[in-house]
């Protein structure tokens, strides 16, 4: 069976747990108030995770804000002059970590509630609230995937079907389990004790994405990983923006180069689908134990 890689759990990690999707559900709120027309993506992003740190935690990872046909992964530099548009179908993206157990939620809006994209928002919220009700220890991934595949269909959109769910353990986000956004046949199963994140995605196109470019997300990774410098001590393992180096190192974009060209690091590209098409992305941090099943953004 794939399950996440995830340690035992006792109480103290439960409450760091759900203290992390209370921390990152109370971001995502915040967020999707500070969007709106004319209203710069920098701020946003800035204002939200100002927020997790005040609260004591760290953000899992940098506010995605991702427009339009972008699904995932773009993050502002520092900086950074782009605002939203009325009309924008934007997905934000953001979670909380507590001692490195993390949570990761996400919905999508469409700026100045002009409406024209309800139908396709509401395909993944109801896709997400379809997931969850079959969730629980030893359901099979094909099973959650066929609920998702199901409510979006009948929107009259279609699944993105190389995105999806995924395992979170301790430092690291995704891990080995994946749970795509349709019925893929798997019949591997959700495991007791595992920490997991359910991600529906709809599109108005083919329901493929790509890479496009970098998104000014980075992460450690690989065997060249320096556990004595500043990335690790300042992030870990975890995602991190190319703006929260300000202040930390001299010359950041230097600083990010020179660590992809040892291969310390590496980029995450906005992932898109093709010109003209919208998306849609709803999700919650699910804990699933072996008496209860607990959605820790909720």
């Amino acid at each position: 069976m794939i399950k996440a890689r995830f340690m035992q759990l006792d109480q103290d990690i439960i409450r760091k747990i759900k203290e992390a999707g209370r921390i990152g559900k109370n971001a995502l709120e915040l967020a999707k108030t500070l969007v709106a027309p004319g209203e710069s993506l920098f701020n946003v992003a800035e204002k939200t995770e100002k927020y997790i740190v005040e609260s004591g935690l760290k953000p899992s990872f940098p506010l995605n804000l991702s427009i339009n046909n972008e699904a995932a992964h773009y993050t502002p530099s520092y900086g950074d002059q782009k605002v939203f548009r009325t009309g924008d179908v934007v997905k934000i993206d953001i979670g909380a970590s507590l001692d490195g157990y993390c949570s990761d939620n996400a919905c999508t809006l469409e700026v100045g509630e002009a409406g024209k994209h309800s139908d396709l928002i509401d395909a993944t919220s109801e896709a997400l609230k379809a997931a969850l009700k079959v969730v629980r220890p030893n359901v099979t991934i094909s099973k959650i995937g066929e609920k998702i595949e199901e409510v979006i269909l009948s929107f009259g959109f279609r699944p993105v079907k190389n995105l999806g769910g995924h395992g979170i353990g301790r430092y690291d986000l995704h891990s080995s389990i994946f749970i795509p956004n349709y019925d893929d046949g798997n019949m591997d199963t959700v495991r007791p004790n595992s920490l997991i994140a359910i991600e529906p995605f709809a599109s108005t196109g083919i329901g493929m994405i790509r890479n496009g470019q970098p998104g000014n997300i980075f992460m450690l990774d690989g065997p060249r990983i320096d556990r004595e410098g500043i990335i690790y001590r300042e992030f870990n393992t975890l995602p991190f923006a190319s703006r929260w180096l300000n202040g930390k190192v001299n010359n950041p974009d230097r600083f990010l180069r020179e660590a992809l060209g040892r291969k310390e690091i590496v980029s995450f590209p906005v992932l898109k689908e093709h010109s003209g098409v919208f998306i849609s992305q709803a999700e919650h941090t699910i804990l699933v134990l072996s008496d209860d099943v607990v959605v820790t953004t909720l």
